[in-house]
């Protein structure tokens, strides 16, 4: 959301990493059995890839699937490491004890960020293969996020959403920086190569099972990203080109699509109308999904509505129409807040009742089908902060996101 606001959202990616904590506080917790319910409402994720049919996220079999994530484990930083002892991990200590709290908290699937520079640093994708590895072992699934091209600790707002609103930094489109005054070093052709590397690293093995191409690409910049026009800032170009050429290397991974996010339009979690006219085209159409991110204006400082029936009719817009007229699958791959105020309430009850299927005017699904999937944002204890993490100090589920969380948690067992 609001690149200025993004320090505090994610202040969250400490200078080490952004990562995520939960066993020994759920062991910690005053109320184990009610962290064991949520994890009993959360179904993993089937063995094996993932797929697009209509606007629903299969498993092998076809069967229909809810990815349920949690942001971040990841670092967003030239340099940054994993670090799993950290303040933001609360009571957990170590790789093994963060990723098997997710799983008892109810989640099944992580979304990792990483930078471009991240693939040519042996050691965070030593860290990468270790965190996959573990997952694994507690049946989570991987979903990897290029967030940046190449910030540093100077910048946090450019390593939450690159200022540029670009997923490269120099050549032809910019003007030669990150937008935020540091010279450029990655080109279009560079962040390609970029995204082979990373995506043949991990072919073949299901734990990874998706690619978010391009976090919150933006067109309120001086160099705006753009979707059509073939152009260097055509982003729908890059979309169709990068996803190809992953997919050469890595047939079975979900090639995640981001809309433009556009404050000038009001469109804040992004815009998907686009997709009518010019939709992406894959070269295997069944690992195709879109992506925006929701928050409430706490988070993103945004004007317009942000709970009923006007919150409603703007999703149906930008993105919902999708899934009504099942064209492609949508995942929310950023949503959440602290949840204290009363606006961050009305949000959160009228997106959850949206992606589940139940807010007036909005998404129906049958008995055989998953409601919307998401990520909540974010992992941790991180108090004061905008938002201030899922867990309490002791690492139990804060009261005031577990309502919303468990909505997106649930899934339909009807079939």
């Amino acid at each position: 959301m609001k690149t200025s606001l993004y320090p505090s959202r994610r202040g969250i990616i400490s200078l080490a990493a952004v990562l995520f904590t939960v066993l020994a506080a759920w062991a910690a917790s005053p109320h184990p059995a009610d962290c064991a319910a949520t994890a009993s409402k959360a179904a993993l994720l089937p063995t094996g890839y993932l797929s697009a049919r209509g606007s629903q996220i299969v498993g092998p079999r076809g069967k229909p699937v809810r990815i349920a994530c949690v942001g971040a484990f990841g670092t967003v930083i030239v340099g940054g490491r994993l670090d799993y002892s950290g303040h933001y991990n609360g009571p957990y200590k170590g790789l093994d004890a963060n990723v098997a709290a997710v799983r008892a908290m109810g989640f099944n699937c992580l979304r990792v960020d990483f930078t471009d520079k991240s693939v040519d640093d042996p050691v965070l994708m030593s860290q990468f293969d270790q965190l996959v590895a573990c997952c694994a072992k507690y049946g989570l699934k991987v979903i990897f996020d290029s967030h940046n091209n190449e910030a540093t600790p100077a910048s946090w707002a450019n390593a939450a959403q690159q200022s540029n609103g670009l997923w490269f930094d120099t050549g032809p489109g910019t003007d030669g920086t990150d937008g935020a005054g540091d010279k450029g070093t990655v080109s279009s052709e560079q962040f390609l190569r970029d995204w082979v590397i990373m995506a043949k690293h991990w072919a073949g093995n299901s734990t990874v099972i998706g690619f978010d191409i391009r976090n919150e690409p933006v067109a309120h910049t001086s160099t705006p990203a753009l979707w059509g026009g073939n152009g260097p800032t055509d982003i729908h170009v890059m979309y169709q080109n990068v996803g190809n050429a992953i997919l050469a290397v890595n047939p079975d991974a979900l090639i995640i699509c981001e809309s433009i996010i556009n404050y000038r339009i009001d469109a804040y979690e992004g815009d998907l109308s686009v997709v009518k006219t010019l939709p992406v085209v894959l070269s295997r159409p069944s690992k195709l999904v879109y992506s925006v991110h929701e928050y409430p204006k706490e988070i993103g400082g945004y004007r317009g509505p942000e709970s009923g029936p006007g919150y409603v009719d703007r999703m149906n817009k930008t993105w919902g129409w999708l899934i009504s007229k099942n064209v492609a699958p949508v995942w929310i791959g950023e949503m959440g807040s602290s949840m204290t105020t009363d606006g961050e309430r009305a949000w959160g009850a009228t997106l959850l009742s949206y992606m589940n299927g139940r807010a007036p005017n909005g998404l129906r699904f049958t008995s055989k089908q998953q409601p919307v999937s998401g990520d909540w944002w974010c992992w941790g204890y991180r108090q004061g902060e905008l938002p201030d993490g899922c867990l309490t100090q002791g690492g139990a589920m804060r009261p005031e996101q577990a309502p919303y969380i468990q909505q997106m948690l649930s899934q339909r067992r009807s079939h």
